[in-house]
This record gives structure tokens, C-alpha cells and sequence, in this order.
């Protein structure tokens, strides 16, 4: 039933839920159509709450009631019928989290998540208890539209490891739409110990309390969805505003939810036991701020985040994800008693979840996190924001992170991010972001871009694919330099002979061809590797870019099986891959099109330019009894004496 309707009969809700007894009046409306119970009790009614404790309380418009989709529609009342059935009539549940927040702004919401409040209930009421009778009460009662009910699991590791009551599962209707659905009690205090991370959790919280712990106050909105008095076809909606979050969601403020009843002292305390370093724990004593609604804010925030520093990460992200949104001055306070933390403490892994979603959200998106990541300073210290952002504790628990940065080239890393632009998959577009990022820095220490890389990657166990898109052109840019030219053998001079060019020309061909242009290669990476190589060496970039104009012209692949034709080709297996890339070039610079798949493809080509028959002769690579390969030809030794070389 609706607040408008409890307002009439002057009735309150299930204990501890923050909503006041409210006024009675003469009038009165028929009950809801209920099922009979068959499971717990119903809770006595709480007393009465301070309305400063109440919160902003309203009928949902039907504006944005019209946004919900039947779907989800369809299934709530299904739930709440099937609490009824459990003898949990009065036990307000709630659609919670970012579902609320897009509903607001006006957006179709998707990622369905609710809270259900057990508080008065029986210790034994669990919400995991009740997904086990879910699957029999939707066989039953067929009638409501849920024709499947699939547990994807009661209790996951995390929510083990938090001991958190929870469980995840998958509605059918009888469109065949499928909903994904978590739901999880409403959580009051957190504790944590010293040393651990995972909080100690009341899960018998009041909603109130349960808002609280939200990272955001614009995702502490709740939204109660309750069986209407006009009866169980209809649906009512209350929005629940504890903490401001319908205001700042109209200023675009981020915002952590903030306790106005609490004491500066307090919180200070609170803080000053959580913070383990004594650096941070002077911090606190030492912080102060006139206004003391601003330093409130501070310290609580600063608690939240020491409490779980990932918390940084997601309210970055949700600045990069909401367009026109800012966070709040005061997060900028609060970060630097939790940035240690998160550089050393946190696992990396749970940092790279939170950057592949804004992967997600696009090219733009993401250029601005990892500008705001290298050119934001924390403190009187100066330090950079990502040496804390990238990196982390590894599978081993052990700190890979960024070396201290101490400059940051913006303009150069918005000539090398440009070549990003089209890319669309999270990982590719976040790797090649942050190794364009780290090359445009400059650290503390010399070891070097791709090792900054390489140690931040490590850090937050990332993907193979965000690692390779940005290893591969950092690499590539490196070998293509003009001091690490490679040594040759007679059998690229040869080539070289044969196509009408000079050593170092065609040299350089084929390191293009075997750090660009080898299958596989992306035109983004292509793009990436030429604007770091031209950030070192600008001239050497650009005879690289004449280089790949030849490269790049269209032909067939020469087929591997004719490098074993006998009488015509026949290249030892150590030297295929040497002689195939050789071709590969020659072809393109002697502007051959024809495709060499056998023998006779072979023997044309061949007579048409004899010095390549000549170049991939075997008397290049056979000493004169035909059978020894040359030295310079022969693979490296894997003997003892090899080893200790």
C-alpha cells in the first residue's frame, strides 16, 4: 500500500524501517488483496522516528513510473506477492542504486536491484532462505507471470567472504523476457577490523542506515515498491531521500552521503583509530575547516574511503560516466587520508574491474579519466593521482605500482590517444589510453615507459588483450628507432640487391614489416606506435611512414608450403619464417601482385625477377657440401656452456 494511503488509516510499517507513525484520520481505504501467510510473523509496529532522521519522502511521478519496464513491473509484483505468501507483507522492499538514479534523470533504467528489509523479523528470516521456496511459490502460482526461476547462486565468494546474506537470480516471464535480478537486506553499521578490508556487517539495518553506506547520495535514493490499496494488479512507488541525493542529481554534484547527527569529534575518533599510518593519523587530528558543515563532510568521507579505498576508483568512475557531473570539492580533501591504501593495499584486480566498465563508456570518456588520473596532485606532496589509480596488490599480494611521476606531457599524450578514436572494446581502448598516458610522463626513476607499464598491468592482474594493446606498440615504437637497427645477414643484402635498394632501406622494410605490419596488427596500434616514435624521433617516423606506403600495398599471402619446393625453394625450417617475411617485402617493393601458392606461382616469379631467385638461393645459407648451414645462419647453442654465457 502507498504512503498516501498509510497517511489515511494513520498507520506506521515494519519496525525500524525510518518512516514515522504517521497522522490518523477519519477516513479509510479497503486493504490490499493479500495472500494468506505461510511463513514468519508479522513484526510489531516501531515506535516513532525523529523527522531528522526521515528524510525526503514522496509518491514517485507517473512520469517516471511510466519509464519502468512491464517487465520489471511484472516481476515486483510477483516478489511482493510472494512475500505476502511468506508472511512478510510489511516488510518493505526497495529498488536501490543506479535503477533509481537513471529513472530520475530520465533515463529507461536497466540493472535491477533491491534491498529487503528484515529488521523485526526473526533471525531465522533470511533473504537466501527465501530464494530457496522462490522457484515452488512461481510454479504455483502461474497465474503471476513467472514461468522460470533460475538461481545463478545463493551465495557468491564475495558475499561469503563478507558475510553477506544475498542471492542472484534469473526471471522468465511469460513474454520470454528474462530478468537478472540481485537482492540483498538492507545493511546497517559496518565494522572493519584492523588489517582486513571485508566489513562485519548488521544485516537486520534500517533503510536509513542501509542509504548511508552508499558510496553517492545520488545512488542512496531509494525507491519503495509496494502492492497498491487499489488491489495486487497495481503498484505503488515511494522515493526515499535520506541524504540530499534528489538535489544534487538537479546540480550534478557527486557527493558522498554525510550523517548531519553526528559530531566532528566523533568522526575524527572514528577516523583516527581506522587510519593505520601515523603520517595519516596527524592528518586528522590536524585537519580543521571553518565551516563546520564543509569539515563534516570531509572527515565522513575521508572515513568511507579509508574504510574501502576502492571507493576512490568507483567515484571516479561514476564522473567519468555521468555526463556534466562533478564531484564535490571536499572528495579532494577526503582522498589523500586513503591514497596510500589504495595505491599498496587494495587489490589491483578489483581497480582493473572498475576501469574496463569505463573502457565502456567511450573514447572521450576515457581520455578525460586518464588526463584527470596524470595532471591531478594530491597534497602538499604534489603527488600525481594515478601512481595510486594504476597498479595495486597482484595475485601474490604484492605492490606492483607506478614509480612516482614527476611530470606530464599533455600535449603529447593527446597526439598519441588520438589514434584511439574508433577503437570501441574496453580493454584495447583502456590499455592503449594508459600506455600512451605512462610514455607521456616522466618518473621519478629510469626504467622506462614499457616497464611502467608492464609493472601498473601487473599490478591489477589485468587481461591479456588490455595488456597487449599496450605493450605492442610501446615495443614496436622501440625497436623501430634509428639506434636499434638490427644486424643482417647476407640474406636480407641479398634481397635488398634483388629489389633495387640499399641495405639500410631495405633493413628498415623489414622491421616495419615485423613490428607493423604482420598480421594481427590493428590500424590503431599501427597508428599508436608511429605517434610514440615520432614523439622520440620525428624524422625517423617519417621515413617509417614512407616505408609502410609500400608495405601496405594490397597482394595475396605468399603460401608457406612453397618455401618447400623441391628444386626451386628449399629453406631449412629455422630460416622459413626469415625467408617468408623477406618475400613478403620484396613482393611489395618490386610491386608484384601475383599470388605464389605453388610451384609454378613460384617459377613465374622467379623468371620474372631472377635476382630474388638468386637472393633465396641455397647456396646463401649452405656451406658447399649443400647440407651445413653457414655460420651465421646456425641457431643459438642451448648447451651448459651456453647458459652460463
Amino acid at each position: 500500500m502507498d504512503l498516501h494511503y498509510l497517511r489515511l488509516i494513520g498507520l506506521g510499517v515494519a519496525a525500524g524501517t525510518d518512516l514515522e507513525p504517521l497522522e490518523s484520520t477519519s477516513s479509510a481505504v479497503a486493504a490490499a488483496k493479500t495472500v494468506a501467510p505461510v511463513g514468519a510473523s508479522q513484526p510489531s509496529v516501531s515506535t516513532t522516528v525523529p523527522e531528522s532522521q526521515l528524510g525526503s519522502c514522496r509518491v514517485l511521478e507517473p512520469e517516471h513510473v511510466a519509464r519502468i519496464p512491464a517487465a520489471d513491473v511484472q516481476l515486483l509484483r510477483f516478489l511482493l506477492v510472494f512475500l505476502q505468501a511468506e508472511g512478510l507483507g510489511t516488510a518493505p522492499l526497495f529498488i536501490n542504486g543506479g535503477y533509481v538514479r537513471d529513472l530520475l534523470l530520465g533515463k529507461e533504467p536497466d540493472d535491477l536491484d533491491l534491498s529487503l528489509c528484515l529488521r523485526g523479523f526473526p533471525e531465522e528470516t533470511t533473504v537466501s532462505g527465501l530464494l530457496e521456496r522462490i522457484p515452488a511459490f512461481a510454479e504455483a502460482n502461474a497465474e503471476l507471470g513467472i514461468v522460470e526461476v533460475k538461481i545463478a547462486t545463493v551465495l557468491s565468494d564475495e558475499s561469503k567472504e563478507k558475510h553477506l546474506d544475498t542471492f542472484k537470480a534469473h526471471f522468465r516471464n511469460d513474454a520470454g523476457q528474462r530478468i537478472e535480478v540481485d537482492i540483498m537486506p538492507t545493511i546497517g553499521e559496518e565494522a572493519y577490523d584492523e588489517g582486513s578490508r571485508v566489513p562485519v556487517r548488521d544485516q537486520r539495518g534500517t533503510p536509513r542506515q542501509d542509504a548511508l553506506r552508499r558510496d553517492l547520495t545520488i545512488g542512496a535514493l531509494l525507491l519503495r515498491v509496494q502492492l497498491s490499496c487499489a488491489g495486487a494488479d497495481v503498484l505503488s512507488w515511494t522515493l526515499l531521500d535520506f541524504f540530499g541525493g534528489e538535489e544534487d542529481l538537479h546540480r550534478k554534484v557527486l557527493r558522498a552521503p554525510c550523517p548531519q547527527d553526528k559530531m566532528v569529534g566523533d568522526i575524527k575518533a572514528l577516523l583516527h583509530v581506522t587510519c593505520a599510518r601515523e603520517e595519516e593519523q596527524v592528518r586528522v587530528a590536524s585537519y580543521s575547516s571553518p565551516l563546520q558543515e564543509h569539515m563534516l563532510q570531509v572527515l565522513w568521507w575521508a572515513k568511507i574511503l579509508v574504510d574501502d579505498p576502492l571507493r576512490i576508483c568507483r567515484a571516479l568512475r561514476f564522473a567519468t560516466k555521468l555526463k556534466g557531473f562533478a564531484l564535490h570539492d571536499t572528495f579532494w580533501e577526503a582522498v589523500p587520508f586513503a591514497i596510500h591504501a589504495l595505491q599498496f593495499k587494495v587489490a589491483g584486480a578489483r581497480k582493473y574491474t572498475e576501469y574496463l566498465k569505463i573502457g565502456t563508456y567511450g573514447f572521450s570518456a576515457c581520455v578525460n579519466f586518464s588526463h584527470m588520473a596524470f595532471t591531478r596532485t594530491l597534497g602538499s606532496g604534489g603527488e600525481r593521482l594515478a601512481t595510486a589509480l594504476f597498479g595495486g596488490q597482484d595475485a601474490k599480494n604484492r605492490a606492483k605500482t607506478l614509480s612516482p611521476i614527476i611530470g606530464f606531457d599533455v600535449d603529447a599524450f593527446s597526439t598519441m590517444s588520438s589514434a584511439l578514436q574508433e577503437v570501441k572494446e574496453a580493454a584495447e581502448l583502456f590499455g592503449g589510453l594508459l600506455a600512451a598516458a605512462v610514455s607521456a610522463a616522466r618518473f621519478s626513476n629510469n626504467r622506462g615507459a614499457a616497464a611502467e607499464f608492464a609493472e601498473a598491468c601487473d599490478g591489477m592482474c589485468v587481461s591479456n588483450a588490455m595488456r597487449e594493446a599496450g605493450t605492442w606498440p610501446m615495443l614496436a615504437s622501440e625497436r623501430l628507432r634509428l639506434e636499434n637497427k638490427p644486424a643482417y645477414t647476407n640474406l636480407e643484402c641479398g634481397a635488398a640487391a634483388a629489389c633495387g635498394m640499399d641495405d639500410a632501406g631495405f633493413s628498415l622494410h623489414l622491421q616495419i614489416w615485423s613490428s607493423l605490419q604482420a598480421p594481427g596488427w590493428s590500424l590503431h596500434r599501427q597508428q599508436l606506435a608511429l605517434r610514440m616514435l615520432g614523439l622520440q624521433d620525428a624524422a625517423q617516423a617519417e621515413r617509417v611512414k614512407g616505408c609502410m606506403e609500400v608495405l601496405q600495398r594490397p597482394r595475396p599471402p605468399v603460401k608457406g608450403s612453397v618455401l618447400a619446393t623441391k628444386g626451386v625453394l628449399e629453406v631449412p625450417p629455422s630460416l622459413r619464417r626469415q625467408v617468408l617475411m623477406i618475400m613478403e617485402v620484396s613482393l611489395r617493393i618490386l610491386e608484384l601482385d601475383v599470388a605464389i601458392e605453388s610451384a609454378n606461382d613460384l617459377c613465374q616469379v622467379f623468371d620474372r625477377c631472377p635476382g630474388l631467385r638468386d637472393a633465396l638461393s641455397s647456396s646463401v645459407w649452405y656451406e658447399a657440401d649443400g647440407k651445413t648451414l653457414r655460420f651465421e645462419f646456425q641457431p643459438p647453442k642451448r648447451g651448459k656452456d651456453n647458459k652460463k654465457q
